[in-house]
Formats: structure tokens, sequence, C-alpha cells
């Protein structure tokens, strides 16, 4: 058994430890490097292909790869992004948005419609395949196998916002990931964690593209 629960961690440091790596190669290592359209998509797909090669090795279970609970995705979304811009309105009154996370805020606010396309594109297809992979396909699974399974979603969401290394964000990327790693011990499935991630940050980004930047800056966290 301590064998077993020191493999799980080692597996999820190291993912972990590789996924902030390939960020940080990609320079995506801190808000400052988004400081332009170009340079949001470098760091991102970085993580990507790390998460799908991780994804064929004995860290992800396959049982997860498979295409199911789509409908418990989409009943769960609506919950999660409310409450995740409920929290992130709450927490910005607690904790004001540091520089960094405003201006990372800023650099992912679409100024035209094709900007706005791409970046729902982005999340859809590459920030929350990735993430999911990572976080709940990894991080979570791994965790239920030596806890129980309603303190592993604690815990792994726990460490899905403390890997966001922003204070400013903590609150409501918390929140959002209780939906997602409850999503995934219902279905079995990373495919509704996946579809509540990418309706969360398309929300996020819509609100975003349609208020004033000032009001976006100081009231909306991304989760």
């Amino acid at each position: 058994m301590e064998d077993e629960i020191s493999r799980e961690i080692r597996d999820i440091l190291l993912a972990l430890a590789l996924a902030l790596a390939a960020l940080y190669a990609a320079g995506g290592g801190s808000a400052a490097a988004y400081t332009g359209f170009g340079n949001i998509w470098a760091p991102q797909l970085a993580l990507l292909a790390v998460a799908l090669i991780l994804s064929r090795t004995r860290m992800l279970d396959p049982v997860l790869r498979e295409l199911r609970g789509v409908l418990t995705g989409f009943i769960l979304a609506p919950f999660a992004t409310f409450s995740a811009i409920i929290a992130s309105l709450l927490w910005s009154t607690m904790f004001p948005q540091t520089p960094a996370a405003r201006q990372l805020t800023l650099a992912l606010t679409p100024s035209t419609p094709v900007e706005y396309l791409l970046y729902i594109g982005l999340t859809i297809f590459v920030v929350a395949p990735a993430e999911e992979i990572i976080f709940r396909g990894i991080v979570h699974e791994k965790l239920s196998k030596i806890m129980k399974r309603g303190f592993a979603d604690v815990v792994s969401s726990t460490v899905f916002a403390l890997a966001h290394l922003d204070l400013s964000r903590l609150g409501p990327t918390f929140v959002l990931g209780l939906f997602l790693a409850h999503s995934v011990d219902r279905a079995r499935s990373l495919t509704p964690a996946v579809i509540i991630h990418a309706i969360n940050n398309t929300v996020y980004i819509t609100l975003l593209f349609l208020s004033s930047s000032t009001f976006a800056a100081e009231n909306l966290i991304l989760s």
C-alpha cells in the first residue's frame, strides 16, 4: 500500500512538473508572456502536446478516454459556470486581481470577431482537453486511488487552483475544479469535464468580448 501511494504521488508530481516545464519552455511562465495574440497559442499547444503524450502512458486510465457522459457535461456546465462567475465576483472583492492577472485578462479580451472565434477554438480544442487530461485524468484519478473520492475532489481542485500560480484566481478556479472532478467521478470519462471546461471558458471569453475591458479586468477572473 505504501509503495502504491508513493507511485501515485510520484506520477502526479511528474505530470505537474512536465506541464509546468512545457509552459515555461514555450514562454508561458508568466502572465507577462501573454502580451500578444500569437503568444497565447504557443504555451497552450506545448501543454497539449505534453498532455497527449502522457495520455498514452500508464498514467492515464484508458477508460477515461472513452466518449461518454456528454449529457452530464451539458447538464453540469451551466451550474459550474454560474458558480465560477459568482465565485469570481466574490473573490475579486476580497483579493483584487494582481497586475499580472489583470494583464492576462486584458490579453485574453478579443478585440475583433475573428480574434473572438480563434480564442473560442483555442479553449475548446486545446486548453480544455490539455488541462483535463493532466488535472482530472492524472492528478484527480491518482488521488482517488489513495483517498476517498470526495476528499480527492477537494485536494485535486486545490492543486488545480494552485497550479495557476495566482492568488486572485484561486477561489473561482477551485470552485470550477470541484464540478470538473465530480463530472469525472459520475461518468468515469474525461468527456464531461472537457465540455464543462470549454463552456466555462467560452462564456468567460464572451463576457470579456461583450463588456468593457476595464470592468472585465477588475471583476472577471478566468477559472
